[in-house]
């Protein structure tokens, strides 16, 4: 990689360590981790505040499957020989705070709650989705198994998915 700021250079020219993908790999696995353990708070406090049953019992199977990916990911940890090393979820805590002062503001219908709620699940679950597919591609390129993070990958993609078809139900 060129030492000089500006040094115009390719994809291909930048090399990286293998021992600097394992951190990077480490700190976006710790991202999630402790982005998701902070979500299952969110996810309680949107239940109360859910008026559709719909949603309620989609939130329900959200928490059930993130605390299955968390597992999943202290699995990963083990098979890597590393524990979670507490990090700063600041982005997530602060889209969460957003999510939820948007939606208690005063004046909104509870119909209008619910779409604020599923709006920003959406977004929660494609930043969900993105932090597992770049885990996949770090864990190929160090040469770990990507494919213990398949199923938390697929389930993201799964509760993706299914908060798009309900918003979609709910706004037709």
């Amino acid at each position: 990689m060129a030492d000089t700021p500006g040094a115009s250079i390719s994809p291909k020219d930048v090399k990286i360590e293998d021992n600097h993908l394992k951190r990077i790999f480490l700190e976006h696995l710790n991202g999630i981790y402790f982005g998701k353990q902070h979500l299952l708070e969110f996810f309680n406090e949107i239940e109360i505040i859910a008026s559709l049953q719909q949603l309620k019992l989609a939130v329900d199977e959200l928490r059930n499957d993130t605390n299955n990916q968390i597992l999943q990911m202290d699995e990963i940890y083990r098979s890597v020989h590393s524990a979670p090393a507490k990090t700063s979820v600041l982005g997530m805590k602060a889209m969460t705070l957003e999510a939820y002062l948007s939606v208690i503001k005063s004046g909104k219908t509870p119909a209008e709650r619910d779409v604020f709620i599923l709006f920003y699940i959406q977004i929660i679950e494609g930043i969900e989705v993105t932090y597992f597919k770049v885990l996949k591609n770090l864990a190929k390129s160090i040469g770990y198994s990507n494919t213990f993070l398949d199923q938390p990958f697929d389930t993201a993609v799964e509760n993706k998915f299914l908060f798009e078809t309900i918003y979609k139900e709910y706004i037709s």
